[in-house]
């Protein structure tokens, strides 16, 4: 069962699309998509799907007519996910739901997708488990989970501990606390996959705004609390760290992605 902690305002899933999809997952689901070549007319499940970004993806790089569906546990993100739709030959279904209940028969798919997801399930192996039990014999699952804590997230976690303290610095952390990749590679092989070789995606970041950027994380209700003047001085403090990436107008970041390819046992 997913933890309650991750239920969002719709106000919280606009900003996520708003802020993070472009910035970040947008980025990221075209790269991941650019090293793996799609079949025609596959069943394809988007596992944590959030606004949707990945499952767009999806739908436009698939050829022929198949089934894309996406899930995640906030009905507000597939709300959103739903208004952001694309025209497709496709036949898109959303659903909100917890990743260890997924409301599908046992084989239902070609293809499993988890972008950034894995680190956030309290109940790794029940949920692989159920994923497994989705797929049909001989289905993949294609996975990413950050390789490395971001120049972006790593600067703001040290100017969040400087001002605000270590409890709002490890927010800023949290997203890549999850990131050995024998650790994953073992998960996977104990829910009964055939693991390949892992690559790696790297995705270039853009801040054109890097206050809105800040301001779109989890952290936004701890730097309210504190204050627009410490606010300002976390949002000078990072901009400071990350002179070495500032073109300008904008700062400009690679960040790395473990990518994993699970194969399901027959």
């Amino acid at each position: 069962m997913q933890s309650e902690s991750f239920r969002l305002t719709r106000a919280a899933a606009d900003k996520y699309q708003n802020n993070s999809v472009p910035a970040m997952f947008g980025p990221l689901a075209r790269a991941t998509l650019a090293k793996i070549i799609l079949a025609p007319d596959l069943d394809v499940i988007d596992i944590a799907c959030g606004t949707g970004a990945l499952t767009r993806e999806i739908a436009s790089a698939l050829p022929g007519k198949g089934r894309v569906v996406g899930v995640d546990l906030n009905a507000t993100m597939i709300d959103v996910a739903r208004e952001q739709q694309p025209a497709t030959l496709h036949r898109i279904e959303w659903q909100a739901c917890d990743v260890c209940a997924i409301p599908y028969p046992d084989s239902s798919f070609d293809l499993a997708f988890i972008q950034q997801g894995l680190q956030f399930f309290p109940d790794k192996p029940a949920a692989l488990a159920e994923i497994r039990r989705v797929l049909k014999p001989g289905g993949w699952l294609y996975l990413t989970c950050w390789r490395a804590i971001s120049a972006f997230n790593g600067s703001l976690a040290e100017a969040l501990e400087q001002h605000l303290g270590p409890e709002a610095a490890e927010k800023a952390r949290a997203p890549f606390s999850f990131r050995d990749g024998a650790l994953i590679e073992r998960l996977l092989v104990e829910a009964g996959f055939d693991v390949a070789p892992r690559d790696a995606v790297i995705l270039e970041r853009r801040f054109p705004d890097l206050a809105a950027q800040i301001l779109a994380l989890p952290v936004e209700a701890d730097l309210r609390a504190a204050g627009d003047k410490t606010t300002e001085a976390v949002i000078a403090e990072v901009a400071r760290k990350l002179t070495p990436y500032d073109r300008g107008d904008e700062f400009v970041m690679p960040q790395e992605a473990h990518l994993f390819l699970a194969h399901r046992k027959r």
